[in-house]
């Protein structure tokens, strides 16, 4: 099996890392919160505090050994009839996006993929979206132009 030969940005690795960190602090500050209001009834503290620490143990975990494996295993490749994509942490998934299928493609853009300079690009059909997630700005859109050209050559091909 040959798997698509493109790579996600190295940038991607931060993205995903601060992404996970903002997850364990909205979790902190909810365990915070829900001790205090435990507190306030002058309930058992213990069970938020448990609660809060497993779930942070298993975001830490998970912060460790994800981000690093997805941005291992993301490949995808463009040809001129289709798109390729391979990705996944503990399922490898591959699905191959016939252009002829292409109804639109877009990029987008949050506060996480801004401040490391990258964008994701997504492709949808009729029935899903595929989203290539973290490419450099000017690629994001060099990519989303060419696949949007290509989806429209195929359809006139057919």
């Amino acid at each position: 099996m040959v798997l698509p030969s493109h790579r996600l940005d190295p940038r991607m690795l931060r993205a995903w890392y601060a992404g996970s960190l903002a997850l364990i602090a909205g979790t902190a500050v909810a365990g915070v919160v829900a001790t205090l209001v435990v507190c306030w009834f002058k309930l058992p503290v213990l069970v938020p505090i448990v609660i809060t620490g497993v779930v942070l143990a298993i975001e830490l975990a998970d912060m460790a050994i994800s981000p690093r494996v997805e941005y291992a295993t993301w490949r995808y490749e463009v040809t001129p009839t289709d798109v390729d994509l391979y990705h996944g942490v503990f399922v490898k998934k591959r699905v191959v996006v016939p252009l002829v299928r292409v109804q639109h493609v877009e990029t987008k853009q949050g506060p996480i993929l801004k401040a490391n300079g990258l964008a994701a690009v997504r492709i949808s059909t009729a029935g899903e979206s595929f989203e290539i997630p973290g490419l450099a700005e000017n690629d994001a859109n060099d990519l989303r132009d060419r696949v949007a050209e290509l989806a429209r050559l195929a359809k006139e091909d057919v």
